[in-house]
C-alpha cells in the first residue's frame, strides 16, 4: 500500500468552507438590512453564527468501527440545514412578516445563520476526526482548506450579493457547492486506512496485537499480527486479501512423497498455519516450533488458525523461550529449517541469533536438507555459506522473497519456486 494522497482531497473542506462563508455572510445581510442597531445586530449575528460554527466543530465524533457513517450522517444534516436555509431565504423577500419583528429576526438568525454554520462546523469536525484517525496517514487535517474556502466564499458573496435578484439564491447555490463536495468525499473516504484493534497481549518485548485493517481504495481487508513496531504476520480477509502465507508456499513445494518420513523445524513459527499444514498434508512428517514469545502461538491460534499450543500434540512440539536456548537444545536432525525473518527482525534479524545457535542450527539439517528463509531477500557473508548451494525463489501471490539454501544441489523442483514462484 501506498501512501499517496487522494486526489480532490482539499476540495471537500474547501466546499464546506465556502459554503459556510456564503451562509453566514448571507444571513448577515438580510437579517441587519433596515434591521435597529446595527452594531447591536452584527454583534448579536456575528456572535451566535461563531458559536454555531464552534459547536459544530467541537462536536466531532470520536473514533470507532462505524465512524466513516457517521460522517455520511452529519453531510446528510448539512444538505438539510442549507436546503431549509435557502428555502427560508428565498420566502424572505416575499413574507415581510419574516423580517418583521424580533421573533422574525431571531428565527431567521437561527435558520438561515445558526443552523448552517453549525451543520458547517459538524462536517468539518467530521472530516478532520477521519483525517487524524486514519492510520495510514493519507489523509491531512482540512483546516487550511477549508480556511481559503472561507475566504473565497466570503469575496464571491461579496462580488455576487449586490447583482442576484434575490439573496436566498445563493444559499441554493451553497447545496450544490456541498453535494458536489459530498461527492467528492465519498472518494476521498476510499483512501482512508481503518483500523480496529482485536486483541492486546503485554510482553516484554513490546505490546503484541492483533489488529484489523481496511482499505476499500485497493481492496484490502486484512488480520495483522504486530510485536510492538514490528509485523509479524498478515492473513486476508475476503477476496481483497493478500494469497497463501510464504512458508505454507515452502513446505508445500518442498514436501516428499507420503511413503518419506519428513521432519521440519520452523524457528518463530509461532503465528504460521505452517506447522498445521505439514501435519496435515503429509501422514509421515513431524514438525517442531520455536517461539520466543507465548501470546504470539495463542493470538496466532485465536486469529491465524495455526492450531498451534505449547507442548507436544499431534506430531507437533512447540516451546517457547529464548530462541537461542531453544535452538542449542536441539537433539534431531532435520530435513526442512524454515526461519521467519519477521519472527527475528524484533532481536536484529537472523545476526540478532548468536553464532553458536547459528551454526548448531546448521548442523541439525540432514545432508540433503534444505534451509528457507524469508519473507525477505537474504544475502549473507560470502565465506559463511561458500560451499553451499542456494536459490533465491520469489512467491507467488504476496511478493515474498524466499532464500534456499542446502549441503546439496538444489533440484528443479526445488528452484522453480512454489506455486509459480521464479528462481534467481
Amino acid at each position: 500500500m501506498t501512501s499517496r494522497p487522494p486526489r480532490l482531497e482539499w476540495a471537500p473542506p474547501l466546499f464546506v468552507g465556502a459554503a459556510a462563508a456564503i451562509a453566514a455572510e448571507v444571513a448577515l445581510s438580510l437579517l441587519l438590512y433596515g434591521g435597529p442597531g446595527l452594531v447591536r445586530s452584527l454583534t448579536t449575528v456575528l456572535g451566535v453564527e461563531g458559536f454555531a460554527f464552534a459547536v459544530g466543530l467541537w462536536s466531532a465524533p470520536a473514533p470507532g468501527r462505524d465512524l466513516v457513517e457517521r460522517v455520511r450522517h452529519r453531510w446528510i444534516l448539512g444538505l438539510i440545514a442549507f436546503l431549509v436555509a435557502a428555502t427560508y431565504g428565498s420566502a424572505w423577500p416575499f413574507l415581510p412578516v419574516l423580517a418583521e419583528g424580533r421573533l422574525g429576526q431571531a428565527l431567521g438568525l437561527v435558520v438561515m445563520g445558526a443552523f448552517p454554520l453549525y451543520a458547517a462546523g459538524t462536517v468539518l469536525g467530521g472530516i478532520t476526526s477521519a483525517a487524524v484517525t486514519d492510520e495510514g496517514g493519507r489523509l491531512s487535517a482540512p483546516a487550511t482548506a477549508a480556511a481559503v474556502g472561507a475566504a473565497f466564499g466570503f469575496v464571491l458573496t461579496g462580488f455576487l450579493l449586490p447583482r442576484v435578484p434575490m439573496p436566498g439564491t445563493m444559499l441554493v447555490g451553497c447545496l450544490v457547492l456541498l453535494s458536489a463536495a459530498g461527492m467528492i468525499y465519498g472518494s476521498v473516504l476510499g483512501a482512508r486506512t481503518e483500523i480496529v484493534v482485536k486483541a492486546r497481549r503485554p510482553s516484554r518485548g513490546g505490546e503484541i496485537r492483533v489488529q484489523e485493517r481496511h482499505l476499500d481504495a485497493e481492496n484490502v481487508a486484512q488480520v495483522e499480527l504486530f510485536e510492538g513496531a514490528f509485523r509479524r504476520r498478515v492473513k486476508g480477509l475476503g477476496d481483497g486479501g493478500s494469497a497463501t502465507p510464504w512458508d505454507v508456499l515452502v513446505v508445500r513445494s518442498l514436501m516428499p512423497p507420503p511413503e518419506t518420513p519428513w521432519r521440519v523445524f520452523h524457528v518463530g513459527g509461532g503465528a504460521s498455519s505452517a506447522p498445521r499444514t505439514v501435519t496435515r498434508e503429509h501422514s509421515l512428517a513431524d514438525v517442531d516450533v520455536a517461539e520466543r514469545i507465548a501470546a504470539v502461538i495463542e493470538l496466532g491460534r485465536e486469529y491465524f488458525d495455526t492450531g498451534l499450543v505449547v507442548g507436544s500434540q499431534d506430531r507437533q512440539v512447540v516451546a517457547v523461550g529464548n530462541l537461542d536456548d531453544l535452538i542449542g537444545s536441539v537433539r534431531t536432525t532435520y530435513d526442512l529449517i524454515v526461519v521467519d525473518l519477521d519472527a527475528l527482525a524484533p532481536l536484529g534479524g537472523l545476526w540478532g541469533l548468536s553464532r553458536a545457535s547459528l551454526w548448531q542450527m546448521l548442523d541439525a539439517l540432514s545432508p540433503s536438507g534444505v534451509v528457507a528463509l524469508g519473507p525477505h531477500s537474504f544475502d549473507p557473508p560470502p565465506n559463511e555459506v561458500k560451499d553451499w548451494h542456494s536459490a533465491k525463489l520469489e512467491v507467488s501471490g504476496d511478493g515474498a522473497v524466499v532464500t534456499l539454501f542446502s549441503r546439496t544441489p538444489l533440484s528443479e523442483e526445488m528452484t522453480a519456486g512454489p506455486n509459480g514462484g521464479s528462481a534467481s
